[in-house]
């Protein structure tokens, strides 16, 4: 329970203080341009949408608007100790992915009636390459239900300052675009609501940013945990990552990361092209390995079984103890990488021992998809 609730005016002073103290320091540091900023309506309730590109995004985005906002984020934050405190004061209420939640949605409908600009990410993840994802299916209900005043943000290089993979940040200059306001009539489907908030959101991951220079150190470092076998021979675990290097341990091959995520060498490649090449060789494969399983509740984790686990068309199976693939759902990866997945009403989160979570998260989703 936050001892500063959304809308009481300890919250809204420390949003005004965290702004004062936090805009231009994080305007230096970030290269950050708010872009046409101006353009977004002063007063009124807004649900302000965008691409999920950085841990960062909810600063990039509201900052510069000089307005109050709330912000829906994943109730996996909520478990941290100190930002369970902090995220309210901020402005931040949980939500729990990938299931209904209710307490979320009559926070969300009550901020927005106070006329906040109320921040979400409509892809419910960030992404991992830059590479906008789907837009959740309920966003369009829910902008038809509160009959929602829209406008959409376009981070441009969120995931370039700080690829969720990444160890380090790096000095690349951040840009946000906004669009102008825009409602739908009542005629609108959900579908037709979601497929132009998709189109408005979307990005280029190659495309250069914007400014004089960019320049980063370490940044392979972290990498092998995304690209979690090499895309020249497929071989597991093959990638190191030394400095802005990386090199396949197997075939010796070795590429060159440059700030824009390209992978320069003899096999040039983007990033997100690394990664679909891995996918798409290792689709349908089954996986094995040690790993730990816990049930969460709440705040505390109560281990379940430790030992060898695989994954199948039959199930995931850690030390004996299978759980069929027709219970598993809402498969999501959390703060440091953590995987995490429902079985029914009960939170999971399986701890693979020597091996990326990531590489067992593509295999658990893919497996999935595939029932």
């Amino acid at each position: 329970m936050s001892f500063a609730p959304l809308g009481s005016r300890r919250q809204i002073a420390f949003w005004w203080f965290a702004w004062s103290v936090m805009a231009l320091p994080w305007t230096l540091a970030f290269r950050w341009v708010p872009g046409n900023a101006r353009s977004v309506p002063r007063d009124g309730p807004l649900l302000l949408l965008a691409n999920h590109s950085s841990a960062f995004d909810p600063v990039w985005i509201a900052f510069w608007l000089f307005r109050r906002s709330s912000f829906m984020a994943s109730s996996g934050l909520f478990r941290v100790p100190v930002l369970a405190q902090l995220l309210p004061l901020c402005g931040c209420f949980p939500k729990t992915k990938f299931v209904k939640d209710r307490d979320s949605m009559r926070t969300l409908a009550e901020r927005y009636e106070a006329g906040d600009v109320i921040v979400l990410f409509p892809e419910g993840k960030r992404t991992f390459d830059g590479r906008t994802g789907e837009v959740l299916p309920g966003i369009g209900r829910l902008v038809k239900r509160i009959n929602a005043r829209v406008v959409t943000a376009r981070v441009l290089n969120g995931h370039l300052f700080h690829p969720r993979w990444a160890r380090y940040p790096r000095w690349v200059p951040v840009r946000v675009k906004y669009a102008a306001v825009r409602t739908w009539e009542d005629a609108a489907t959900p579908e037709q609501i979601n497929d132009d908030i998709s189109a408005a959101i979307r990005i280029n991951p190659e495309e250069p940013p914007e400014g004089l220079f960019s320049i980063g150190f370490r940044m392979a470092e972290g990498l092998p945990d995304y690209l979690w076998a090499c895309p020249s021979c497929f071989a597991l675990n093959g990638l190191k990552a030394h400095g802005n290097h990386v090199t396949c341990q197997s075939c010796t091959v070795r590429w060159t990361l440059d700030t824009r995520n390209r992978m320069n060498g003899d096999q040039a490649m983007w990033v997100h092209e690394a990664f679909d090449r891995i996918a798409a060789h290792f689709e349908g494969a089954d996986l094995s390995g040690a790993a730990t399983l816990y049930r969460i509740k709440g705040k505390q984790q109560e281990r379940l079984a430790h030992g060898t686990a695989s994954l199948s068309t039959e199930g995931l199976t850690v030390d004996g103890l299978t759980l069929p693939l027709s219970e598993l759902r809402a498969v999501s990866v959390e703060l440091q990488n953590r995987l995490t997945f429902r079985r029914g009403d009960v939170l999971l989160e399986l701890v693979p021992v020597g091996q990326s979570p990531l590489k067992w998260a593509h295999f658990l989703r893919w497996h999935l998809s595939a029932r």
